[in-house]
C-alpha cells in the first residue's frame, strides 16, 4: 500500500520532486511483501499495452487528495482512454480518469462487449454484493486476451475478521480512530464475498487464467502507533498466507 513511510520520510519525498517511483520499490523491507509493487507496477505495465482501460469502482479518486502531482494510480497516457465506472455518481469528480460512466441498478457495466483491454480495481472487490454478476460483466466487456488486475482484502485477514464482527454502520467510526485523515464519504459497506483463493478460483473458472498473490499491509491501519506498526510489519509476513491482509489478483481472459 502507498502510505507506509513516516511523516519525516514523506516530507523529504515531497521536497525531492526529481525522485522516481514510490518509496516501497527501494525499501528491502517492503518491496517483497507489500501489495503496491505487484498491483500498481503490473497495472502500469499492462496499461502501456492497452487502448481502453477501465477503473472498476473508480470512486472520486480519493488517492489524489494526498498525493497531488505524484499519483502513481494514474493510468492515463498517450494512445489510451481510462474510463471510470461506479455505482456512485461521485465518480464524475475523479481527477485521474478520462471519462466517467455510471453503473445503473441493473449492474450492467456501461461498456460494449469485448471493448476493454485492461480492467483494474483497487480495494473494491470486498464491497461487491453480487460476485457472479461482477465476473460475468468483466468477462463480457474484456476482449479475448484482455486482463484484470485487482487488489482487495483477504477474508481471513485480522482486518477482515474484525470488520465482519463490526456492523457496517459502525465502520466509519472505527476507521476514524485508525485512519483519522480518511473521510467518512470514502467508507463503504463490506461484503467479503469474493475474497479468498477458493472464492476467486470458483468465480473466474475456466474462462480465465488466474493468479492470486498474498501480500501484507495491516500496519497501514496502525500508523498512529509507530512501534505497534513496526511489530505488526515484522510479524505479518510470518502469518499463514490466507491471513495476510491483501490479495493481488491477476486474471486474463482466454
Amino acid at each position: 500500500m502507498l502510505r507506509v513511510t513516516s511523516a519525516r520520510r514523506r516530507a523529504k519525498s515531497s521536497t525531492s520532486a526529481e525522485r522516481i517511483g514510490w518509496d516501497e520499490i527501494f525499501d528491502a523491507g517492503k518491496s517483497g511483501w507489500d501489495s503496491i509493487v505487484p498491483f500498481l507496477g503490473v497495472a502500469q505495465l499492462l496499461a502501456r499495452e492497452s487502448s481502453v482501460v477501465v477503473d472498476v469502482g473508480c470512486g472520486r479518486g480519493s488517492i489524489a487528495d494526498e498525493h497531488a502531482g505524484r499519483v502513481f494510480h494514474d493510468l492515463r497516457g498517450p494512445g489510451r482512454t481510462v474510463i471510470g465506472i461506479d455505482l456512485d455518481p461521485v465518480g464524475e469528480s475523479n481527477p485521474i480518469i478520462d471519462e466517467f460512466r455510471p453503473i445503473d441498478a441493473s449492474l450492467r457495466w456501461p461498456l460494449e462487449d469485448a471493448s476493454v483491454d485492461l480492467a483494474v480495481s483497487d480495494f473494491t472487490l470486498e464491497h461487491v454484493d453480487d460476485p457472479a454478476a461482477f465476473v460475468a460483466e468483466l468477462s463480457r466487456t474484456l476482449r479475448p486476451g484482455g486482463a484484470f488486475v485487482g487488489r482487495t482484502i483477504s477474508r481471513y485477514s485480522p482486518l477482515s475478521v474484525t470488520a465482519r464482527a463490526v456492523p457496517n454502520d459502525k465502520h466509519a467510526r472505527w476507521l476514524k480512530v485508525l485512519q483519522p485523515r480518511r473521510q467518512e464519504r470514502d467508507v463503504f459497506p463490506t461484503r467479503y464475498r469474493m475474497n479468498s483463493d477458493r472464492d476467486l478460483r470458483s468465480l473466474f473458472g475456466a474462462g480465465f487464467e488466474l493468479n492470486v498473490l498474498h501480500r501484507v499491509g495491516l500496519e497501514q491501519y496502525l500508523l498512529r502507533w509507530p512501534r505497534l506498526a513496526r511489530v505488526v510489519m515484522a510479524l505479518e509476513p510470518r502469518l499463514p498466507r490466507a491471513a495476510q491482509m491483501t490479495l493481488v489478483v491477476y486474471a486474463r481472459k482466454r
